[in-house]
C-alpha cells in the first residue's frame, strides 16, 4: 500500500469468526490484514455493482448515499450469509470441532 496507512479497530462480535479468520490466514500463508482488505474491497465492489448496475466502488468512494434495498440485494445478502455459514461449518468440520 502506497502512502500513509489507516488503522481501524473493529469488534467482530464473535470469537469464532476471529479464530476462523486467523486460521484461514495461516492456512493460505497470508496476513489477516490482507484477507480483511480483500474482503472489504470485494464487498464494496459487489454493493456498488448491485446498486448502480456497474462494477467498481466509485460512487461509494465518493460518499454518495444509497437508496432502499431491492429484493435482489436482500437475496444477495441472504446468499452471502448462507455462504458464510457453510464456510464456518466446513471450517469447524476440518478442525474437528
Amino acid at each position: 500500500m502506497a502512502g500513509k496507512s489507516t488503522r481501524i479497530t473493529v469488534d467482530l462480535g464473535s470469537d469464532s469468526l476471529v479464530k476462523a479468520l486467523r486460521f484461514a490466514a495461516v492456512e493460505q500463508g497470508r496476513t489477516v490484514r490482507d484477507i480483511v482488505v480483500e474482503a472489504l474491497n470485494l464487498w464494496l465492489s459487489a454493493k456498488a455493482s448491485v446498486q448502480n448496475g456497474t462494477s467498481g466502488t466509485s460512487q461509494i468512494a465518493a460518499g454518495e448515499k444509497t437508496g432502499d434495498r431491492t429484493s435482489s440485494e436482500h437475496s444477495q445478502s441472504a446468499s452471502a450469509d448462507k455462504d458464510y455459514l457453510t464456510m464456518m461449518e466446513n471450517l469447524n468440520r476440518y478442525r474437528g470441532l
